[in-house]
């Protein structure tokens, strides 16, 4: 920070300015922005005027906490103080659009579908009641403001910007940022964030093809696709119902070569792996009620058991009581599958069959049928309990019918006999 022309920064004013701004800073990194704004109107109580690098770094804690209103606020008095504002700055408010964007896309409006999301998670108590069509729109008015002040966007500005309309599905202004980045110089040029950002939006609006030529994009730049970018393609499949695709992109991920490359392959080496929201997104997909392909479902299934993504063998687990709590619905159904398939191979090696327990919880963590991809016309809340008793009369040949213990509220029993009566009709 520069010192003042008289005191040379030994003053008691300078010397005070300079705590705070520490103390700032200290905020902005752990995302501490009540605190921030709480020692700017500490520096005003005690007659010290926060200057531009004060506001800059508080904008800053506000950006790096998503809190949008407070960081655009901040923004305004620096204007009215006729402070300058340069490219930094700009940069932290436009990040507090694009967090407080993802804290949107997350928690308001939106169904516990429980699939972890892809991105930080943040204090549901964090969350601004802003909506995410403002705050696209506050974000690209934000580099319109950068580039009248005779200020040139950076890729961090861009990718930001990118951000806030991935979250707002707003695709099309996605793209057009893209295509001005690709234009530009070094400084400009998309980066893994952007594109992923990108591709979210396209996924959104079930924009698969976009999706699908910008992650063959990225990859072409010489950028190397991970596994949020991966998950991204694989969302923008689920959304747009396109099971063919999803197959081709697992089986790449997984470091599997068909005869016909996918639509995103490239000669370069993969180190990504899936994990479980990939295993999701792509069984989710698979699983739709027109297009259900079980044999591709079960081995997706069994290759999301061998990688230990899901059915862990240092989980606690045991081949007749099963934690199903967490998964989707359609993960939860290809589970069992391979629960009792897997007792019927013990069998015919000479292990007698047992009671079944599998653990689904009591009913709190409703899910959305047809989001995760179990239907089609109107959405239904199912709780995981209630659709694995549906599961094991419908999915199975013969039936079982599975009991609700009376002091095990959170589980699933399938007696004995009805796993033997089930062995026996295979």
């Amino acid at each position: 920070m520069k010192a003042c022309a008289i005191c040379k920064g030994s003053c008691r004013v300078c010397v005070l300015i300079s705590v705070f701004v520490c103390l700032l800073k200290a905020c902005a990194k752990g995302k501490r922005w009540k605190t921030a704004l709480e020692l700017l109107e500490e520096m005003e109580a005690n007659g010290i005027m926060p200057n531009a690098i004060t506001y800059s770094v508080a904008i800053n804690a506000c950006g790096n906490g998503g809190q949008a209103k407070e960081a655009l606020a901040l923004l305004d008095q620096m204007k009215e103080k006729k402070m300058r504002i340069n490219l930094i700055t700009y940069n932290s408010a436009i990040t507090a659009l694009s967090k407080a964007s993802k804290m949107n896309a997350k928690f308001p409006g939106q169904s516990n579908d429980s699939r972890q999301a892809a991105s930080v998670t943040f204090p549901k108590s964090e969350v601004v009641n802003v909506d995410n069509e403002q705050l696209w729109v506050q974000a690209l008015e934000l580099i319109e403001q950068i580039k009248a002040e005779g200020m040139k966007p950076d890729g961090f500005s861009y990718s930001a910007a990118i951000s806030c309309c991935g979250s707002g599905g707003r695709w099309k202004e996605a793209l057009e940022i893209i295509e001005t980045m690709q234009k530009g110089g070094p400084k400009m040029r998309p980066n893994k964030i952007a594109y992923t950002a990108a591709i979210s939006a396209c996924g959104r609006s079930g924009k698969y093809k976009e999706a699908l030529k910008l992650f063959t994009d990225m990859k072409n730049q010489g950028l190397h696709a991970d596994r949020i970018a991966y998950n991204a393609v694989f969302s923008a499949l689920r959304v747009a119902n396109r099971p063919g695709e999803a197959y081709q992109l697992w089986n790449e991920i997984c470091g599997k070569h068909d005869e016909k490359p996918t639509a995103s392959s490239t000669t370069t080496p993969l180190a990504v792996s899936p994990d479980i929201i990939t295993v999701s997104d792509v069984i989710g997909t698979l699983s739709r009620a027109d297009t259900i392909d079980k044999d591709k479902v079960d081995e997706v299934f069994e290759e999301a058991v061998k990688r230990g993504i899901v059915l862990r063998e240092e989980s606690l687990d045991s081949d007749y009581e099963v934690d199903l709590t967490g998964m989707t619905l359609p993960v939860a159904r290809a589970a069992c599958r391979y629960i009792f398939n897997r007792i019927l191979a013990n069998y015919r090696k000479g292990e007698k069959p047992s009671e079944v327990t599998l653990l689904t919880g009591v009913g709190r963590a409703q899910q959305q049928q047809q989001q995760d991809g179990m239907g089609d016309g109107e959405k239904k809340l199912t709780a995981l309990r209630e659709y694995i008793l549906q599961d094991l009369e419908e999915d199975f040949d013969p039936p079982m019918h599975g009991i609700v213990p009376q002091r095990a509220q959170g589980t699933v029993a399938i007696a004995q006999s009805q796993v033997e009566a089930w062995i026996a009709g295979q």
